[in-house]
């Protein structure tokens, strides 16, 4: 049983950002290692070791070859996405998430206007968590490298209700490494100015984001392997930045430099981390409205 708990005084007046991986999706989506024909391509053209598909697209001398596998792998990604089931309980769990944040942020009397705003951080080039606010209802918008040329206004955008004169929930997906249509792998376009170019403009909003004062940071199926990220993580740290990392796996890695500086929320083999932070909020929420 896990006994860490959310600060209230920090989380209900808080600039509340999550940074989600691939583990945020629970067993709704593939992991890259079901994509076994574009792994075994990969296997047969590079015909050595590698640690991972990214590491193993790099090293493929061609670009021919690098194209063939990563044609491979949008075909395999667009035929796993096809077939996406929105019951799966581990969708569930991120609506369960979002229906409580959404409570939080539109219940909490002591937020300004800014603090209306969720940003969303992830790495995935799936649209499941889009899909998921857009379910609910809820004011959301998406940029990634593909669209920020015209999509850069939702930055700073939070949405108003005139009806009832109030600024509402609103939520900002921001896609760390692109969308399947325009991705960010490292033996594909790692070298493309414009592509990183825009990525880079993400990463310096979202550096701008979480060095806000009283701005937490929710780390949730990330496995800590992005520099870059990890490099704007731990200079917002000495800004300020809160930080709750769900670990899925005791092994999991978290950069040695953050470690005595976030708060490290360790689960049994098999819990839901999504499912686990939605609880800790209800949890959170449900005491301050006794209180």
């Amino acid at each position: 049983m896990n006994t860490v708990k959310f600060d209230s005084k920090i989380l209900s007046s808080s600039h509340i950002n999550f940074l989600f991986g691939a583990g945020v999706n629970g067993a709704a989506f593939p992991q890259i290692n079901k994509f076994s024909k574009s792994l075994e391509l990969l296997k047969n053209l590079l015909k050595e070791p590698f640690q991972n598909f990214e590491e193993g697209l790099d090293k493929l001398k061609t670009d021919k070859d690098k194209k063939q596998v990563f044609d491979l792998f949008v075909e395999e990604f667009n035929d796993f996405s096809k077939t996406i089931d929105f019951n799966h309980k581990s969708i569930k769990n991120i609506e369960s998430l979002f229906f409580i944040i959404n409570k939080l942020v539109e219940e909490s009397e002591n937020r300004t206007k800014t603090t209306k705003q969720v940003n969303i951080y992830t790495l995935n080039y799936d649209m499941i968590v889009e899909k998921v606010l857009e379910n609910l209802g809820y004011l959301s918008n998406s940029i990634s490298s593909s669209n920020i040329k015209n999509h850069d206004k939702f930055f700073y955008m939070v949405g108003y209700n005139f009806l009832f004169n109030k600024f509402v929930p609103t939520y900002l997906v921001s896609k760390l490494h692109g969308d399947i249509n325009n991705p960010i792998l490292p033996g594909i376009n790692k070298y493309d100015s414009m592509i990183m170019a825009n990525r880079f403009e993400i990463l310096f909003k979202m550096k701008e984001k979480l060095s806000r004062e009283n701005s937490v940071l929710i780390v949730i199926g990330y496995s800590g392997n992005d520099e870059h990220i990890n490099k704007i993580l731990k200079d917002c740290i000495s800004s300020g930045l809160t930080i709750y990392w769900y670990k899925f796996k005791k092994e999991d890695y978290i950069p040695e430099n953050m470690v005595d500086n976030i708060t490290i929320i360790e689960n049994e083999e098999g819990i839901d981390t999504t499912l686990e932070c939605s609880n800790m909020v209800k949890e959170l929420w449900e005491k301050s409205l006794e209180e």
